[in-house]
């Protein structure tokens, strides 16, 4: 062989090894960054950033976006006077924070934050006695209409009144689904009914392992 194509062949094999490992090095990424495939149903396709927002909370303490950062945060919208969604789904909230308790450092770093859409019924005496009903440790929060509907559109959540808003007796139309807030304050992921105990804090484990394994921005 002529002395001079040997270095050729030389950068020619050293081109093939770096291309063997550039087509799997994406593949390795991308196999971390793949959900399972139960999951896939409640990620979000990208994370959402939340609009700032101003709420008060059930003890009359201010509740903003950057109080929401740190820890995982489960987020339902609705009102005390629901008839069955806002408990039922209150009740199994509760059994979701009783199932962790099991993982203490998991248990820790995860708060439930009830949204009351209705504060003309909803003060918060009121509140506080409702949600304290349900867990100790929830937290209950309301506010002007538009400071709770920024929240709501940041979370896809929607909602709507049905009767006479001047009196008392009325209702509140509203989703139903469980909004995941990251400790980066991102919406991540939404949990649609119907939701029980078991299957909503597997999905909940699940999603948590998954998110704090892939790579950050």
């Amino acid at each position: 062989m002529n002395r001079k194509l040997i270095p050729l062949f030389i950068l020619i094999a050293a081109g093939l090894l770096l291309s063997r490992i550039a087509l799997y090095a994406p593949q390795a990424d991308k196999a971390v960054a793949e959900p399972p495939t139960a999951l896939q149903p409640l990620l979000l396709p990208e994370p959402r950033l939340l609009k700032a927002f101003s709420l008060t909370d059930h003890n009359g303490q201010p509740l903003d976006l950057e109080q929401l950062k740190g820890q995982w945060t489960l987020v339902f919208f609705g009102y005390t006077h629901c008839p069955d969604i806002c408990p039922t789904t209150l009740g199994i909230l509760k059994g979701l924070v009783s199932k962790l308790k099991e993982q203490a450092e998991i248990s820790a770093d995860t708060r439930i934050l009830f949204v009351s859409v209705d504060p003309k019924r909803d003060t918060l005496p009121h509140l506080k006695e409702y949600i304290n009903y349900f867990h100790k440790e929830f937290i209950a929060a309301t506010g002007e209409r538009q400071e709770i509907d920024k929240l709501a559109r940041s979370l896809g959540a929607i909602y709507m009144f049905d009767g006479d808003t001047e009196g008392a007796d009325y209702i509140v139309n509203h989703s139903a689904s469980v909004a995941l807030i990251d400790p980066r304050g991102e919406w991540v992921a939404r949990f649609n009914p119907p939701l029980t105990v078991s299957n909503f804090s597997s999905d909940y484990l699940q999603l948590r392992d998954y998110l704090q394994q892939k790579p950050q921005d």
